[in-house]
């Protein structure tokens, strides 16, 4: 279905179907390995983002901005690595994984395409955490802009604006959690568009998950831990890191500092493959010969006079990719979130918590 086609904005290509027993005894060995003896891993927010501006861009309830917050403010303890980038494998023991047929045909059994070819191979280690995440979409990709040669935000604002579909290139995505424990640590997605109400996968959870369509659906991960470490560790900085610590523990560490330590049995983790789809060869080409490629420019251009048609104020700042008062014009006028969330997973805010 082209997404022009598609029932209402922000919602799925299909459902979201889940899926269980995910990747092979094999599979997880070799990943869980590369986690633990391959850190240590950045924070999320040190990797996507340069400033508060940019993070709320992408994930903020509508209407609540805060102009006097810093990104160090937002910090969560969820860190990231990567088994391999726009089709490439950045780690050679992942290599068999990221390049796996049955994932990729996934994929494409999802959208009725021919062709495919896998796209980015992540991974997420979560310590224990509140829920502040008030539900986001993954970033989108357009024929000559995707998540490799463009920040986070503004992946995130145009797929909230709808100005865009013509460009859009099909993609989805299987996910896995691992999250041995009961206590919260589920998984919140709005499949009928953020304004209805959530579905959820809930914890426990190994190896298991969903065959999605991540970024046009909104999602949140939601609390997970033991309650009492969900509070941010004393010392975490923007530079801080987590590897293994031990057998089977994890630490966070700030240069030379141990800021926290915690058990297997705390974290919580997940494994994110997507891959890029094409209904026809017509469409591969146009994407691989670049004969319809998006510009940052354009896509500049064409919300700025989407702004000022709609009669929103905005100054065209000489370097708008990281101007946060352009930047934050630009997420409000967008600005789309979830309206309601499961009581069992309640969206937390750090506000009330501090106040």
């Amino acid at each position: 279905m082209e997404p022009s086609k598609r029932r209402r904005p922000m919602t799925p290509i299909v459902p979201p179907r889940p899926i269980s027993d995910i990747f092979t005894d094999a599979e997880n060995a070799q990943m869980m390995d590369i986690l633990r003896t391959q850190g240590p891993w950045k924070l999320i927010q040190a990797i996507h983002f340069s400033s508060a501006e940019e993070m709320l861009a992408v994930s903020t309830p509508k209407g609540e901005r805060n102009q006097n917050i810093t990104l160090a403010d937002l910090l969560t303890p969820a860190f990231r690595g990567t088994f391999g980038n726009n089709g490439l494998p950045y780690i050679d023991e992942a290599h068999d994984i990221f390049y796996s047929r049955r994932l990729l045909d996934l994929v494409r059994q999802m959208h009725g395409a021919r062709y495919g070819a896998p796209y980015l191979f992540q991974f997420n280690i979560n310590a224990p955490c509140h829920g502040f995440d008030p539900g986001h979409i993954d970033g989108r990709s357009w024929r000559g802009l995707d998540p490799t040669n463009m920040p986070a935000w503004l992946g995130a604002v145009m797929a909230k604006s709808c100005l865009f579909d013509s460009w859009e290139v099909k993609a989805g995505q299987v996910i896995a959690w691992y999250y041995d424990c009961d206590i919260d640590g589920g998984f919140t997605y709005w499949p009928d568009g953020p304004d209805r109400t959530p579905q959820r996968l809930t914890a426990p959870i190994w190896n298991s998950g969903l065959v999605t369509d991540n970024q046009h659906m909104f999602h949140r991960g939601e609390a997970s831990g033991p309650r009492e470490k969900r509070d941010m560790a004393v010392g975490m900085t923007l530079q801080s890191m987590i590897e293994a610590d031990g057998e089977d523990g994890w630490r966070i560490i700030d240069g030379n500092r141990i800021v926290a330590r915690y058990e297997a049995s705390d974290m919580r983790m997940l494994f994110h493959y997507s891959a890029h789809v094409f209904t026809d060869m017509a469409d591969l080409k146009r994407f691989y010969d670049h004969t319809d490629d998006l510009t940052t420019d354009q896509a500049f251009d064409i919300m700025i006079a989407d702004l000022k048609a709609k009669g929103i104020p905005v100054t065209v700042p000489t370097d708008p990719m990281s101007d946060p008062d352009f930047i934050a014009t630009l997420a409000a006028a967008y600005a789309t979130s979830p309206t309601s969330y499961h009581p069992d997973a309640p969206l937390e805010s750090r506000h009330k918590m501090a106040a």
